[in-house]
């Protein structure tokens, strides 16, 4: 199993989010919102392959941090 990292996904439009689909990742629905200047934002939990294919879409993907760091709960 390939390591998955928390990351949030950056795009020009609210389309482009909606294009995510297409890229079959997986993406918490809850935290799409729009951002300062207009860009469309949303979470979720990529592989290295996932984050690679996305950056070559066009999207810009900001890598938070590795899934195994971060606590769970009790």
């Amino acid at each position: 199993m390939s390591d998955r990292f928390f990351v949030t996904i950056f795009a020009t439009a609210e389309r482009e989010l909606r294009a995510l689909r297409e890229h079959d990742v997986y993406v918490f629905q809850a935290t799409a919102r729009e951002a300062e200047g207009g860009e469309a934002v949303i979470e979720g939990l990529l592989n290295l392959e996932e984050i690679s294919a996305l950056v070559r879409a066009g999207y810009r993907v900001l890598v938070e941090e590795e899934m195994s760091r971060r606590a769970r709960a009790p």
